[in-house]
């Protein structure tokens, strides 16, 4: 596996981290340390090894001047994507994916035992980022006074989410040998959220949420300025896109409940 720093686990706990974020460590550390919460950190993928990275996944780059996602924005799809190759590799029947700017809420050892899922399901939401529409889906009570709910709107963010081995099957197939052209959270929370063979889930209330959401003086974001740089390549949505994407904007502003952090 890629170069991690070990800390003795029994659950399947992963902290993607670039090694030279020390003050970003330290906090995961105290974040985990506090309730005796066993992980990892994964060394995340860099722009200096996105290429060697890129063929062991078997995933097919655009670094051109037109391309649509920036090196840095690679750098953490691929770290994501390695550690979903990782579990199936490892036989693993589930996997918890954190960032490495996250808070954690109460009960989250417990939580973090996924022991609670339906079956079929492909993914889980960890965190509490905002208001969401939910549908008229029925949530599922479980332990902890917390309950899951169907995802059927889509979402943005991956600072934290379980992945299962059908989930990881699942997104490893719509990526490998293909064209890289979305960000890790789109490919987990928009871009199949619709299919009916991909079942995502939202914890509630999320067990984490990260710095920003909280605080003011919270960590900066590398992620920002790679978007500039490639913002002019995207191409602008057909009207009737841009019209569906304008009225969803507005259903979740109206009518959307925020995701309580506890």
């Amino acid at each position: 596996m890629h170069n991690t720093t070990q800390h003795n686990t029994t659950q399947h706990n992963y902290v993607i981290s670039l090694t030279t974020a020390q003050k970003r460590r330290k906090h995961i550390e105290n974040e985990f340390d506090k309730q005796n919460i066993p992980f990892l950190f994964f060394d995340a993928v860099t722009p200096s090894n996105i290429d060697e990275i890129a063929k062991k996944l078997n995933i097919i780059l655009d670094r051109s001047p037109k391309a649509l996602l920036s090196d840095v924005e690679i750098s953490c799809a691929l770290s994501h994507i390695f550690l979903w190759n990782f579990m199936l590799e490892n036989n693993l029947d589930y996997i918890n994916i954190f960032e490495d700017d996250i808070h954690l809420g109460e009960n989250a050892k417990e939580l973090l035992e996924i022991d609670y899922l339906p079956d079929n399901t492909d993914v889980l939401k960890l965190e509490a980022n905002g208001k969401m529409l939910f549908g008229k889906r029925k949530s599922k009570k479980i332990k902890c006074n917390r309950e899951i709910i169907p995802l059927t709107f889509k979402q943005s963010g991956a600072a934290g989410y379980t992945l299962t081995s059908k989930g990881a099957r699942y997104l490893l197939d719509k990526v490998q040998n293909k064209l890289l052209t979305l960000p890790a959270d789109d490919l987990i929370f928009i871009e199949f959220l619709n299919q009916k063979d991909y079942k995502a889930m939202q914890l509630l209330p999320g067990v984490c949420v990260q710095d920003f959401i909280i605080n003011a003086n919270h960590f900066e974001s590398s992620l920002s300025a790679g978007r500039e740089q490639v913002s002019h390549n995207n191409t602008k949505a057909p009207p009737l896109e841009r019209i569906k994407k304008e009225w969803i904007r507005l259903k979740r502003r109206l009518f959307g409940k925020p995701v309580p952090f506890k």
